[in-house]
């Protein structure tokens, strides 16, 4: 059965604590604080070989305009990357970044920069980027694009990389949406799953049920039962 990597957007407590519950931790190097190395190495062994480090690059990468800052914060997320051993890279790009032909070469060019035959480089692009022309640029230059798979298609290919947003009245979602989801995931090689709603443990809960068309309650890289409290379960209550 393929991997689903399960986990929230961003790492509460301690790393093992975390770990026994969640198959994900999303970093960010610059934009918050981040370990040295050793400790980066001893949150590896840590964790479960399973379990997904995924490296969110800093906001002056995701502005794509090159200067020596963003060669400077590139340099550094790809060394924290390479030190977790990262399953997962995620260029993020602020509504500032519209679709023009200048910031379509200026992703390119950063693309090119990134190595990602062995990590996936996923894209996540905010603003006026609408989700067909997204999932074009995205096929073209071998990026996964990054959807809130509740609300948009989750494109086509061997990967999904996936948020589950809680948005006003519909920031819990109910089992249908849960099911869609988990249908549009199921068959790919690799999934990564960042949950961002209301109620974060009865989501994943959820998940780990639609898991199989049986609805076994067992996921690959989750762990729905509670052993230790955390941060972020004060969501779930």
């Amino acid at each position: 059965m393929a991997p689903w990597h399960v986990g929230l957007p961003a790492l509460s407590g301690d790393i093992a604590r975390y770990a026994q519950r969640w198959g994900l931790a999303e970093v960010r190097p610059v934009d918050t604080s981040i370990p040295a190395a050793a400790r980066l190495r001893s949150w590896r062994k840590q964790v479960p070989p399973a379990f997904a480090f995924s490296v969110v690059l800093p906001r002056v990468v995701g502005e794509l305009r090159p200067c020596a800052a963003l060669d400077a914060a590139l340099a550094k997320s790809l060394e924290v990357a390479r030190t977790l051993e990262a399953r997962a890279i995620v260029l993020a790009t602020p509504s500032t970044v519209t679709p023009t032909e200048l910031n379509r070469k200026r992703l390119a060019d950063l693309a090119a920069r990134i190595p990602h035959d062995a990590v996936t480089l996923a894209w996540e692009p905010h603003g006026l980027w609408e989700i067909e022309e997204s999932a074009r640029v995205a096929r073209r230059l071998g990026l996964v694009l990054v959807v809130d798979a509740a609300r948009e298609p989750v494109p086509d290919g061997p990967v999904a990389y996936v948020r589950l947003r809680g948005l006003g009245e519909s920031s819990r979602l109910g089992p249908q949406v849960i099911e869609r989801v988990a249908d549009a995931i199921r068959d790919r090689r690799e999934a990564f799953v960042v949950v961002e709603t209301s109620g974060v443990m009865a989501v994943a809960k959820a998940l780990a049920a639609a898991r199989t068309p049986e609805r076994s309650a067992r996921a690959v890289g989750l762990v729905v039962k509670p052993r230790t409290r955390l941060v972020a379960e004060d969501e779930e209550q």
